[in-house]
């Protein structure tokens, strides 16, 4: 069984935040200086995934392993 999880409007803000102060940092660190190419190639990964976080919406249960959403299926008769 699937560890799920609501998520909460928290979470939402939690991660928007965190994807815009990415977005404005670039590829620079907090001090100023360049990332090195592994930071970069690490900081666009995290991008990635804080993208796809932010397509999740209040309440839709998630699936805590995978962060992928669970949609329910209607009961078949």
């Amino acid at each position: 069984m699937a560890r799920t999880q609501k998520i909460t409007q928290y979470q939402v803000t939690e991660w928007k935040n965190t994807l815009e102060q990415m977005l404005e940092e670039g590829n620079f660190r907090q001090d100023g200086r360049l990332l090195s190419p592994a930071g970069i190639a690490e900081r666009k990964q995290e991008i990635a995934m804080l993208r796809g976080l932010n397509t999740l919406r209040v309440g839709q249960v998630v699936d805590l392993d995978t962060v992928q959403p669970i949609y329910k299926h209607p009961k078949e008769d």
